[in-house]
């Protein structure tokens, strides 16, 4: 075994320190003499030098220098990130046994900082499109965009079918919503309307004065609209009753389609003026909705009707008739809107048509301005009466 030669010559440097221990050389047991000595590049490395020159011992993470570990803090107070990565970039390269304490450094500094997003006009213009609501404008913005920056057009794209999505699930969910609260409303429930009033005074040549009020009202349900209107007009000039009308109607619209309805109307007339205490008219029908968009809407409608006059002389009038109406809204302006409200009931012995003209400036939220012109035509009416009666009225009108 070579263990005990290599012990024996560690033990060697001993006899140099004890002179009186006599311990033969472990060379001379193994070497008879006058045999030649074996070559010293070829001798064990432990009997060469059996203790070796101490070597300098480098830590494996050594700690960083104060002096660079005071620049890097510098340049993180500063807050520049380009400052910090340049200096951690230098400090790394002239310290590379301390780099994981300035790797460590450095990630202590970025989870403290906000990324940096780079700026992106189209996507900030698309977003603020979006958030905005209106889809013709997204859709515009989409579409230049995508014009703009043919390289993100997928990108961009996908923003769009994304917000659409998002905008139908959004849509779907109302009508679900709407439709429910529709369903449990009471009938008394969900009504919407208008009131009206508006008034004349004249001195001079000619004494008058006049009153006019009105009001309508309308509920939306599932199935079934209801509309009901009352108006009335008084006027005195010289002493005299010159204007003196009074109207009250009822109109129950059942919905078929999206664009047919069928209809019942129940209307009460009283017109002195004109020649009747009262005037019935009932009738029944189909409506049709020919324009139906957001600024313009315009509905006809017709069916057999019945009617009964009662006139001021005492006579009563009945008769089977027909009847054709019109209803038409134009949204002008924002705040400006024109309509017409018409119908036409034909009979053997007298026909007559009312219809009313009104432009509707809104002022604020809830109230507006109104004027209106109506007409009243009577093919055959009592002897000594106009055959058309006509009136402008300037209302204040109040939404409810």
């Amino acid at each position: 075994m070579t263990f005990l030669p290599r012990l024996a010559a560690l033990c060697l440097p001993l006899g140099g320190l004890f002179p009186g221990a006599a311990v033969p050389p472990a060379h001379a047991a193994q070497y008879p003499v006058g045999l030649s000595q074996p070559n010293p590049a070829l001798a064990d490395p432990v009997l060469v030098a059996p203790f070796p020159v101490p070597m300098e011992i480098v830590p494996l993470h050594p700690m960083l220098p104060d002096d660079v570990r005071a620049m890097i803090d510098a340049a993180i107070a500063t807050g520049e990130d380009a400052d910090v990565e340049a200096v951690v970039k230098v400090a790394r390269l002239a310290n590379p046994y301390s780099a994981r304490e300035i790797d460590a450094l450095l990630a202590a500094y970025r989870s403290g900082r906000t990324p940096v997003v780079p700026p992106d006009p189209v996507a900030d213009m698309l977003t603020a499109a979006m958030s905005s609501g209106k889809d013709a404008e997204v859709e515009a913005v989409g579409k230049l965009a995508k014009a703009a920056n043919p390289d993100h057009a997928a990108r961009i794209e996908a923003r769009l079918v994304a917000y659409r999505a998002e905008r139908k699930r959004l849509k779907d969910e109302a009508a679900a919503a709407a439709h429910a609260r529709l369903a449990a409303a009471r009938f008394w429930q969900n009504w919407k309307g208008e009131g009206q009033i508006g008034a004349s005074l004249s001195s001079g040549n000619t004494e008058a004065a006049g009153l006019s009020a009105g009001i309508a009202l309308a509920r939306r349900g599932i199935d079934w609209t209801h509309k009901m209107r009352a108006q009335a007009d008084y006027q005195r000039s010289n002493g005299k009753t010159s204007v003196e009308r009074y109207l009250t109607e009822l109109e129950p619209q059942y919905r078929i389609n999206d664009r047919t309805f069928a209809y019942g109307l129940g209307r009460w007339e009283r017109d002195r003026i004109l020649g009747y205490d009262a005037r019935w008219n009932l009738s029944g029908g189909l409506g049709y909705k020919v324009i139906d968009g957001k600024r313009m809407t315009l509905s006809l409608k017709g069916g057999p009707a019945f009617r009964r006059t009662d006139f001021v002389t005492g006579d009563v009038d009945t008769e089977l008739t027909a009847l054709a109406g019109l209803d038409f809204g134009w949204q002008l302006l924002p705040t400006l809107r024109l309509t017409q409200v018409a119908s036409t009931i034909i009979g053997q012995a007298n026909g007559s048509t009312s219809a009313i003209t009104a432009l509707n400036a809104r002022l604020s939220t809830a109230l507006s301005a109104r004027i209106a012109y109506s007409a009243q035509i009577d093919t055959s009416p009592p002897p000594g009466v106009e055959s058309v009666d006509t009136q402008t009225r300037f209302t204040l009108v109040y939404g409810f």
